[in-house]
């Protein structure tokens, strides 16, 4: 008697994932074209396009979260010129620990700058900022606090440090002009909120900070709102504002009494700075990654 002895080879178990990652895209385009427009206007072409993407990871009490959001676009203005109309990156990463109530101890990072060269009217007129000429880093410790689609972050040991690669802009963005680094230390605390009803999305984050070393009654602010309303499966309605105030930054000219520039002591135009307003909506293209 011959016997084949048959095995069962049991199916591995999958390896646990602890990683959830999404990304959300948008991409906009609009076109003008004018002949012989007794109104007048210019014909031009307008592109948008953003990122809002999520990497997280969570294991037993340890979690790690990602967030990267990017924005560009421009205008080409026939018989104009080129001119962007947005343009950023912002990172922030959050290492934390779990302890109760929904809070957390928090080690966070952050990284904001842009993509290109921005001008103060077209191409080829005065450069005003570049990649690295700002950019802003920072690292600290703290406290983090989430529940139900909203997290709040208190970093009280904060290092910020600000980068302005070109010797040109760095007096426009508060730096010394031999120095490419301004160093800070102080409080800084992010606040972020989502929610997502029947397909309408709305996110929001406000970032501010408080340098210890100098000044810490003049707080730095940092503020986003991204909203996107589906039309159909890939077309939705999209709405992107951006809002900063630095009073380090200084760009805005400001008129005496006789509609005249105010002058510094050398004689040259004084500026000031002032509240940042920045928003884009349209009707775009969207795509979720998951």
């Amino acid at each position: 008697m011959i016997v084949l002895p048959c095995t069962a080879q049991e199916a591995a178990a999958p390896k646990p994932n602890y990683w959830t990652a999404e990304a959300l895209t948008t991409l906009s385009f609009r076109q003008t074209s004018l002949i012989d427009w007794a109104a007048g206007g210019n014909g031009s072409a307008t592109f948008g396009s953003t990122i809002d993407a999520k990497a997280d990871y969570a294991k037993d009490k340890i979690t790690f979260k990602n967030r990267l959001q990017m924005a560009y676009g421009f205008t080409q203005t026939f018989g104009v010129g080129f001119q962007k109309n947005a343009d950023y990156i912002i990172l922030n990463d959050d290492l934390g620990y779990t302890l109760k109530n929904g809070f957390s101890g928090s080690l966070g990072y952050s990284f904001k700058s842009q993509i290109s060269p921005g001008y103060s009217g077209n191409i080829g007129s005065d450069i005003v900022s570049r990649f690295f000429a700002p950019a802003t880093m920072s690292l600290g410790a703290g406290v983090s606090w989430e529940h139900k689609g909203i997290k709040i972050v208190f970093t009280p040991l904060t290092g910020n440090v600000q980068f302005v690669s070109d010797p040109d802009l760095r007096s426009r963005y508060g730096n010394e002009p031999d120095k490419l680094c301004r160093w800070e230390l102080g409080a800084k605390m992010r606040f972020e909120a989502g929610a997502e009803v029947q397909g309408l999305k709305i996110s929001t984050t406000f970032d501010t900070f408080s340098n210890y070393l100098k000044n810490p009654q003049n707080m730095t602010c940092d503020w986003t709102l991204a909203i996107s309303a589906p039309l159909t499966k890939f077309i939705s309605f999209s709405l992107n504002c951006r809002a900063i105030y630095d009073d380090k930054i200084k760009f805005k000219s400001i008129n005496d009494a006789s509609g005249n520039p105010i002058l510094d002591d050398e004689g040259n135009v004084k500026l000031f700075p002032a509240l940042q307003f920045q928003e884009i909506a349209g009707i775009t293209f969207s795509y979720t990654f998951k």
